[in-house]
């Protein structure tokens, strides 16, 4: 009886052990080779899909970072082309004033003559006023009545020769 003990306290439990790996094997190593292959496959689409994220990452960052050297020179560009704008703008403005002026100058001289020949005109006038008024007086103070009918009727006579030409 003591092999008898020896196989069942000793032996027993190994073989129970052996038995029941090769039950857990036998029956649990398809599914647990699927579990394993989808896990590993999982693990691969979520390494390949970071792999991809990276390469867009740093891509991106690749573009940003030339956009970024090429911003100071396209900068300068826009500063360029704003100065050159602004002074061809400057240019027109100072083309237009001076044409401008130059009208004006004109206007100006054309209506300062206007304004003389107006003001010599009104002198002249004022003059011929003056001198017949200063010539009628003249003639009222040295020219008797009888005097002045004698002129008025030559006067009529020359009118009268005159209207018998015509």
């Amino acid at each position: 009886m003591e092999n008898f003990d020896f196989l069942q306290s000793f032996l027993f439990p190994y073989i129970n052990l052996a038995i029941f790996l090769f039950l857990a094997i036998y029956f649990g190593r398809k599914p647990v080779k699927a579990a394993l292959a989808n896990r590993r496959e999982s693990y691969l689409a979520l390494l390949e899909k970071a792999n991809k994220a990276k390469e867009e990452a740093e891509s991106k960052h690749r573009e940003l970072d030339a956009r970024l050297k090429g911003l100071d020179a396209e900068l300068q560009r826009m500063r360029n082309e704003v100065k050159a704008a602004a002074d061809q703008e400057a240019q027109a403005i100072l083309s237009s004033g001076a044409a401008l002026a130059e009208h004006l100058k004109r206007e100006a001289k054309r209506i300062a003559d206007a304004e003389v020949t107006a003001a010599k005109e009104a002198i002249r006038a004022e003059i011929l006023a003056e001198v017949r008024q200063k010539t009628a007086e003249e003639l009222k103070r040295s020219l008797d009545d009888n005097r002045q009918h004698q002129i008025v009727k030559q006067s009529l006579a020359g009118l009268n020769s005159v209207g018998a030409n015509s």
